[in-house]
């Protein structure tokens, strides 16, 4: 485990999937991310590459030939090599190798580089591919329902928006999206409710804030997302159970299982050539 520090916040990363664990505010005493308890969940704040989403049969297809690929991508649960250390600044990358190969036949690196600040973070990913791929990417973060202690539930907290957002609402059924029409009506808060996101994740896409903000009405701390270049937002807890976390997770792209399975003509795919990279930086701020 890497321990990032500066006079505000602590943080704690996993070398697998270069996952944030932790990030405690020393002075206020308040824990902003999810303790990873399996009975809920196993994770805290994974990165989705390559694929997003729920898929048909749990395969892809790529270069004639069928792989089996997690949902929401491997990368989640592979060990990334440190390769930049600072106490406010850590690297790490994973590199195409005999692991990554078994799901997914294309050379590539994805470097990851998380930087503290007396007030958040940033997290930087960059993709370059060694030859030409499809892929596609997004955060995960689990915010902890307890950040605003145990008398802030669920239906305590919303997300204020940037912007007043008109939007449909996608949520997969067995896999498929269901759709459910101007969920955001003219809007710039959005109230949180189990019957909601007990429906499954809450997509949106095509949203003109590039500023989300996770608060809470019984309490003071919250996180406010820059979006950045990542036009699809996801929001999701475990269903039919009462899971002390919410995810507000910035995505390149969430489809759903009835996307073709060959990777060059999936749906919501990113198509890098040879040598070419990208980078997607999105702070979080909390308070």
């Amino acid at each position: 485990m890497i321990t990032l520090r500066n006079n505000n916040l602590t943080m704690e990363i996993s070398e697998v999937g270069a996952e944030i664990h932790s990030l405690y505010n020393t002075q206020t005493d308040v824990q902003y991310i999810f303790d990873g308890n399996p009975v809920f969940w196993p994770r805290h704040t994974p990165l989705l590459f390559p694929v997003t989403g729920p898929l048909a049969d749990g395969t892809v297809e790529a270069k004639g030939k069928t792989y089996t690929m997690p949902v929401n991508g491997f990368a989640r649960d592979l060990n990334f090599k440190t390769t930049q250390e600072k106490p406010y600044e850590a690297t790490f990358v994973l590199c195409s190798d005999d692991r990554t190969r078994a799901f997914y036949p294309f050379e590539f690196s994805l470097t990851v580089t998380h930087t503290l600040f007396e007030n958040g973070y940033t997290s930087k990913a960059v993709i370059k591919a060694e030859e030409q791929l499809y892929c596609t990417f997004g955060w995960h973060p689990a915010f902890s329902l307890n950040m605003n202690g145990n008398d802030a539930p669920l239906e305590s907290y919303y997300v204020q928006f940037e912007k007043k957002e008109s939007a449909d609402r996608l949520y997969p059924v067995n896999g498929v999206f269901a759709r459910q029409e101007r969920f955001l009506d003219d809007q710039d808060i959005l109230k949180l409710t189990r019957e909601e996101l007990d429906k499954g994740p809450i997509v949106l896409n095509g949203l003109k804030s590039r500023y989300v903000s996770l608060k809470s009405r019984n309490g003071k701390a919250g996180v406010t997302i820059d979006r950045g270049e990542l036009p699809t937002l996801v929001i999701w807890t475990k269903e039919k159970v009462d899971a002390p976390y919410v995810c507000v997770e910035p995505m390149y792209s969430f489809q759903d299982a009835t996307r073709k399975r060959d990777l060059s003509e999936m749906e919501g795919m990113m198509h890098l050539k040879a040598g070419e990279s990208r980078t997607f930086s999105n702070t979080f701020t909390v308070f």
